[in-house]
């Protein structure tokens, strides 16, 4: 159920109350509202949301409690959505029984609610007891939200049968309240890597014996790099200092206590569904930026006449084609990859267009889809099962889904260029394909690169 409202516009000097107000407004019309249980049912939602004039949705999440946060963007920027609290969780694919009840005639737009999804990239080896307090909510509706559809903000509410509408009101009122005070950002220190680069060099070269023997193809391997803080981290602060370095890429942040976080800017699509129109991508192959245009020109065109790139490319392609087609009437594949040019990197890209079969669901394209060669190898169940031998960390949710889902559409990214917070530690994690003719010495030079952002932030 979508319960709808108009709201006057806002002049430049009421801007940064507009988001206040229509938090009260929302907190006044629970007090109205007697009871929801009977009216909405043990499986259903009600959603509550009142427009509200443009503004910072992360400026605006910065200000909420820790603990609780979420927070998506899509890489066209057409899509941001900010999450507090949350009215559900349940297993991925179980939120598509949670369905909205019909939106009365008279309550205007009924808006498609988004659920936020985080899934781990092997969840047979969440054994890291700093991923645990991660596992207990892949799918998450928010109890508050803050959206942006285009031009369009609405601040929104979900009521279940079980809501407590007197507490929701007054968080609200709370939260409707402006943070004035100077926020301190803590200093970044990096740690040594210690024997880091001795321990990937043992690595790649057994990743590589395992792929002469014919075992594997490729194999994606990732390593981590620490950094402490004088203080506790914000991640919100972070993944804001983060995004004004790399203006492309998919955003996102998942937290789950106050003090702990995993959150990114990810240049990588899983999956993108508009009705029955499925999008994925094959992303492999990498490059730095060079250090002016004539250089950056020249690094691009060695990426595309690479043929060891070329390979670890087509890899991807060929499985994210593989995979779509299992779910699809018809597929179009571009015919040769083109360059994505980020920040610090430049990868090799290829896109993937499918229309999906009638019944075919989200939870049947990730299941399809992930993990691709681009984050494990090939053959994946070979290098899935290689990577517990050879990595000695958990990878927890690096290199998983993350993204939106909603009924009428998902945008699904994979979780690279990403790290997790744990109160004053910031552990950043990026990985290399290794593939025969890779060098261990260049493969580290290549994380190394894919780490730059992080590395940005303590300088």
């Amino acid at each position: 159920m979508t319960i709808g409202s108009t709201h006057r516009n806002a002049s430049a000097d009421d801007a940064p109350r507009v988001v206040e107000r229509a938090a009260n407004e929302l907190a006044a019309r629970l007090d109205a509202l007697a009871t929801v249980g009977a009216s909405i049912g043990d499986r259903a939602f009600m959603r509550i949301e009142t427009p509200v004039e443009p503004t910072d949705l992360l400026q605006w999440l910065r200000g909420a409690p820790a603990g609780g946060r979420r927070y998506f963007r899509d890489r066209s920027t057409k899509c941001e959505i900010a999450g507090i609290g949350a009215a559900v969780t349940c297993a991925f694919g179980d939120h598509e029984d949670w369905t909205q009840l019909p939106a009365r005639a008279s309550t205007g737009a009924d808006r498609a609610s988004a659920w936020f999804v985080a899934l781990p990239f092997d969840a047979e080896r969440m054994r890291d007891g700093a991923w645990s307090r991660f596992a207990g909510a892949p799918c998450t509706l928010p109890e508050v939200e803050l959206r942006r559809d285009g031009d369009q903000h609405v601040l929104a509410l979900h009521l279940t049968a079980r809501s407590d509408l007197a507490a929701l009101a007054a968080r609200l009122r709370k939260l409707a309240v402006p943070a004035d005070t100077c926020v301190v950002e803590p200093a970044l220190v990096r740690q040594p890597d210690g024997t880091g680069e001795t321990d990937w060099t043992r690595a790649v070269r057994a990743a590589l014996a395992r792929i002469r023997s014919g075992a594997l193809r490729k194999i994606v391997l990732a390593r981590t790099r620490s950094y402490s803080a004088s203080g506790v981290l914000d991640p919100v602060a972070v993944l804001s200092r983060l995004a004004a370095r790399e203006a492309r890429g998919f955003r996102f942040l998942v937290e789950m206590e106050p003090g702990h976080a995993f959150l990114g800017v990810t240049p990588e699509r899983l999956v993108s569904r508009s009705g029955r129109i499925a999008r994925s991508e094959a992303v492999a192959g990498t490059r730095p930026r060079g250090v002016d245009s004539v250089a950056d020109r020249l690094l691009g065109e060695s990426l595309l006449a690479s043929a060891k790139d070329r390979r670890e490319h087509e890899l991807v392609v060929e499985r994210v084609r593989e995979a779509l087609a299992g779910c699809a009437t018809s597929l179009r594949v571009d015919a040769e990859p083109r360059l994505l040019r980020l920040a610090y990197v430049q990868h090799l890209a290829t896109r993937v267009q499918a229309e999906l079969r009638a019944g075919v669901s989200d939870r049947d394209l990730v299941r399809a889809l992930h993990p691709t060669p681009a984050v494990a190898g090939a053959p994946v169940a070979g290098a899935i099962e290689a990577l517990r031998d050879f990595e000695p960390f958990d990878r927890g949710l690096y290199a998983g889904p993350v993204g939106i889902v909603s009924r009428d559409g998902a945008e699904i990214a994979v979780a690279i260029r990403s790290a997790r917070i744990d109160r004053d530690q910031l552990t950043a994690f990026a990985g290399a394909g290794i593939v025969e003719g890779s060098d261990p010495a260049e493969e580290w030079r290549e994380t190394g690169h894919k780490l730059l952002a992080f590395e940005r932030l303590a300088t």
